[in-house]
C-alpha cells in the first residue's frame, strides 16, 4: 500500500496547517528585516517541514501538503 494511502485526511490537514504556521512566521519575519537571522531561521524551518514530508511521505502527499500559497 502507498504511503500517500495509508494517510488519512486529517493527518495531511495537520501538517498543512503547521506549514502554513511556519509559513506565516516567515512572512512575517521578512516584512521586519528580509535580511535578519530570524528570517533566515525561518525560512529554513519552512524548507524543513518542506522536505521532510516529502521525504517521509513521497511526492503526492507533498502536493496534498502543499501550503506555499497560504
Amino acid at each position: 500500500m502507498q504511503v500517500a494511502e495509508q494517510l488519512d485526511s486529517a493527518t495531511i490537514e495537520r501538517l498543512r496547517k503547521q506549514g502554513e504556521f511556519l509559513l506565516r512566521i516567515y512572512q512575517a519575519e521578512f516584512a521586519k528585516d528580509p535580511t535578519s537571522r530570524a528570517t533566515e531561521s525561518s525560512r529554513s524551518n519552512v524548507i524543513a517541514l518542506q522536505h521532510t514530508v516529502r521525504q517521509l511521505y513521497g511526492e503526492p502527499v507533498a502536493w496534498d501538503v502543499d501550503f506555499e500559497e497560504a
